[in-house]
């Protein structure tokens, strides 16, 4: 556990540093589950957005200010000089996004576990007694034959 925080940190570290973010220092495991983390997560995420988006554009005065930044956003991407840092903010967006996205992935893939490691303790304590009382007599009376 406490490489998965070192790595972690140290990713996040390179990255304010303006170096590269790499996952290739992480275990295959551990990025086989961000993978799932982030495409687990990307549903609610993206209903959160949009839903966040349709409280905006319903307000009046909200939407006509989400309109000034639109077009203020759109002459920052005409002008050359501006572009660059308009689009490093785009990439930042992105990347806070996507860990938003590993986080609510994360917390869903737990409570699906949770609830199937619920489910199948439920479904061995119905069965056990049944075991109990049919098989093991029989399995006893076989071995004793032979």
């Amino acid at each position: 556990m406490a490489t998965t925080t070192k790595t972690k940190t140290q990713t996040k570290t390179q990255a304010k540093n303006g170096q590269a973010a790499t996952t290739t220092s992480r275990k295959p495991s551990e990025q086989a589950l961000q993978a799932v983390d982030v495409a687990i997560g990307a549903g609610p995420t993206v209903a959160d957005n949009v839903r966040q988006t349709a409280e905006t554009w319903t307000n009046s005065e909200a939407r006509s200010h989400e309109i000034d930044a639109l077009q203020k956003r759109v002459q920052t991407l005409r002008d050359s000089k501006a572009r660059k840092r308009e689009v490093e903010t785009l990439r930042k967006r992105l990347a806070a996004e996507i860990e938003k996205a590993e986080a609510k992935g994360g917390d869903v893939r737990r409570q699906v576990t949770d609830q199937l490691v619920g489910r199948a303790r439920k479904a061995r304590q119905r069965v056990e007694p049944v075991y109990r009382d049919r098989i093991e007599p029989t399995v006893k009376r076989v071995v004793e034959r032979v």
